[in-house]
């Protein structure tokens, strides 16, 4: 759950699961009155920073924890509603304390009274389930992976890894893996074994993305992955690594960009039509952050021009959505006010922001990607929502997390058109990999339903046609925690493989240790899922 959750206490909730349609009984009495009272303070000051959300995308404990941490942006520090919740939950709470210390957004005094505040967290926990309601419409999934032979590769960092990046370059059939807290680069080749590396650069590299554009890739480092440090201190940079002898790992680093943002995804385009590549910077941050876009100068210097300054987007594309020859940029937000949006280019370097759609805080989105799913030359949106931590300690299994694709109607308008349920799904990328002539998907979870006998870690979605998808995997590719992946021909043989990046962090598992250290013990680092087609 992301930044400025909203949550609370006190209403008897007549619902149907998975309806996402509720009524909540008041009475006439003075419990009546104060749940009343509760939802009239929850559209003031929980829509005040983002959607309101409704209380039954929680269940009551969830809540009472997202509260817990919604009350500090409003002043309020007293925890004591929280004692009877485990130790883990309260200390998840107040580190949030701590962050938002650190960032100086506290504010001066409370925002509303105790009272007040009482009858907020009453509304949304008595209207809250009792437990998190159940996916719907979810196919049955297959545990036959056929489509794919499962390899492990050589590749294992002491003590664990901690994957934040995968990349293929086809050209070369490798593979780019980059770990944040080892702070190297490692290449394998397409059999899985170590090529070259791992290597460390300087300064300090913490790879979240990699783009190649000729004989250069263009890293881009987070450089605080935990987010423990001050926004002072902002370490992301890009850096331009260029190859020699057709290898990333013998050429020297230089900046491009420092001094960036906590950044979540990078994307070199010449938008400004020099001829010279300029950079948007998806700075998620922590409480602060924003979406920039440097722009090339002719003394080869950068223009930072802020274009949201907002912090939580997850990542940029750019194409030609109104067919006018400029560049426009679609970002994915997933910070408080989480949403899809379009900046439309208007030229000399003006933009002008459509919102595709807005979703409540919970939502959770992590990716996302443009494809033609209808062959209406129209691009459209394969996007994921699972991130499933932050204000909700206890990685509570929320039926909207999944897989979306959204058709591209014209004019910057969408409808959503397919969704495959999937708890904590994390990145999803389309491709034919039946070679069928039209595109399937492969997901993966990041935060998976812990409480299952089998968590789904990874899927392949095959188009059947028309949108109509089956859902397979196997017990091989369930046996990691997957934070990255990345689809290409690694091998040469024209048809798309898989590689997973494994991250063995207990973040979202504190609930479940003794999985997460039987993870972290035995899970691969990195797997290869090689296409069977060809």
């Amino acid at each position: 759950m992301t930044r400025s959750s909203a949550t609370i206490a006190g209403i008897v909730l007549l619902a149907v699961a998975g309806t996402g349609a509720f009524v909540i009984s008041r009475g006439t009495g003075g419990d009546g009155r104060m749940l009343e009272r509760g939802e009239a303070l929850a559209a003031t000051y929980c829509g005040s920073c983002h959607i309101q959300p409704q209380p039954d995308i929680l269940p009551k404990r969830s809540w009472e924890a997202a509260l817990g941490y919604m009350g500090y942006w409003l002043g309020m520090q007293d925890l004591s509603f929280l004692a009877e919740h485990p130790e883990f939950a309260q200390q998840n709470v107040a580190s949030r304390h701590e962050v938002l210390l650190r960032e100086n957004v506290f504010p001066n005094a409370p925002l509303l009274t105790v009272a007040d505040w009482e009858a907020l967290r009453g509304y949304y926990v008595a209207a809250a389930p009792e437990a998190a309601l159940a996916q719907t419409g979810k196919p049955t999934l297959d545990w036959e992976l056929a489509r794919f032979d499962v390899f492990r590769t050589s590749y294992q960092p002491s003590p664990v890894a901690v994957t934040t990046l995968v990349h293929i370059r086809e050209s070369g059939q490798e593979v780019y893996l980059g770990d944040s807290v080892a702070r190297t680069l490692t290449v394998l080749g397409s059999d899985g074994r170590i090529k070259a590396g791992p290597r460390q650069f300087r300064p300090d590299i913490t790879p979240v993305d990699l783009e190649f554009v000729g004989s250069t890739g263009y890293l881009g480092s987070i450089g605080d992955l935990m987010s423990t440090r001050p926004p002072e201190e902002r370490l992301a940079h890009i850096s331009a690594i260029e190859l020699v002898d057709d290898s990333i790992t013998n050429g020297a680093s230089r900046v491009v960009l420092d001094r960036l943002y906590r950044m979540a995804d990078m994307k070199p385009a010449d938008l400004n039509g020099d001829g010279v590549l300029d950079f948007i910077v998806c700075g998620f941050g922590a409480i602060a952050g924003n979406v920039s876009l440097h722009a090339s100068q002719p003394d080869g210097s950068y223009t930072e021009s802020v274009l949201l300054n907002l912090p939580g987007a997850v990542k940029a594309e750019v194409h030609d959505f109104n067919d006018d020859g400029l560049l426009d940029i679609m970002l994915l937000v997933s910070d408080a006010r989480e949403g899809l949006h379009v900046l439309e280019n208007l030229g000399d370097g003006n933009f002008a922001q459509n919102t595709v759609f807005e979703a409540h805080p919970a939502y959770g989105h992590t990716y996302f990607e443009l494809h033609d799913f209808d062959s209406d030359g129209r691009m459209d949106v394969l996007a994921v929502n699972g991130d499933n931590v932050d204000s909700d300690p206890y990685n509570t299994r929320k039926r909207y997390h999944g897989v979306r694709i959204y058709l591209n109607r014209g004019g910057y308008s969408f409808d959503e058109a397919y969704f495959y349920p999937m708890y904590g799904a994390f990145i999803a990328k389309a491709a034919d990999f039946d070679a069928d002539g039209d595109l399937d998907i492969a997901a993966i979870s990041f935060y998976p339903d812990y409480t299952a006998e089998r968590q789904e870690a990874f899927a392949y979605l095959e188009n059947d046609g028309g949108l109509n998808f089956g859902a397979y995997t196997s017990e091989e590719v369930m046996r990691g925690r997957w934070m990255t992946m990345d689809i290409g021909d690694i091998d040469g043989d024209e048809d798309i493989d898989v590689v997973l990046g494994g991250g063995y962090i207990p973040v979202g598992m504190f609930g479940y240790m003794d999985l997460y250290e039987e993870l972290a013990r035995t899970g691969p680092s990195a797997l290869i899922l090689k296409n069977t087609l060809n």
